[in-house]
């Protein structure tokens, strides 16, 4: 499942789309089981891929779409506390989430990625026909946004 935050690297060609590229190489490196090696490689890819967007363009956010970030990054922030309770390492997609909460669509679209699969990896109590449907509506919608910053 964790496959699928690969083809979202590639749109990183086009320099608005680098944070939510930086995002899905942040979730791919916290939720695929990878070597220590790759991981930090990984990480490592994404922070420089993050750099590389500076500086961002500006491009708004509608309210709704801030209305369903905040809501998005909210529960997502509540997933990584309780990971991060249980000691559990994948709490560290939680520090990208708050960027989901700019007025600007480039960098909100950097905590798209690692919150839906704080959604999936979470150690929270539903069942998990639940959880995949919570990470399939947040992804889909991150793709809404790959749409809007791709144009």
């Amino acid at each position: 499942m964790y496959w699928f935050y690969i083809p979202l690297v590639l749109p990183a060609v086009k320099k608005r789309a680098r944070p939510f590229s930086a995002g899905a190489l942040l979730a791919l490196a916290l939720t695929y089981p990878l070597e220590e090696k790759t991981r930090y490689l990984l990480l490592t890819l994404s922070a420089l891929l993050l750099a590389l967007g500076h500086p961002y363009e500006k491009q708004p956010v509608k309210f709704w779409e801030r209305l369903t970030n905040a809501v998005i990054g909210g529960t997502g922030l509540a997933i990584a506390l309780g990971l991060y309770n249980l000691g559990k390492g994948e709490a560290i997609l939680g520090v990208a989430v708050p960027f989901l909460l700019f007025k600007n669509r480039v960098l909100a679209s950097f905590g798209l990625l690692p919150a839906s699969a704080l959604y999936l990896t979470g150690v929270y109590q539903v069942p998990e026909n639940f959880k995949m449907a919570l990470f399939t509506l947040v992804y889909v919608y991150s793709l809404n946004h790959l749409r809007k910053l791709m144009r």
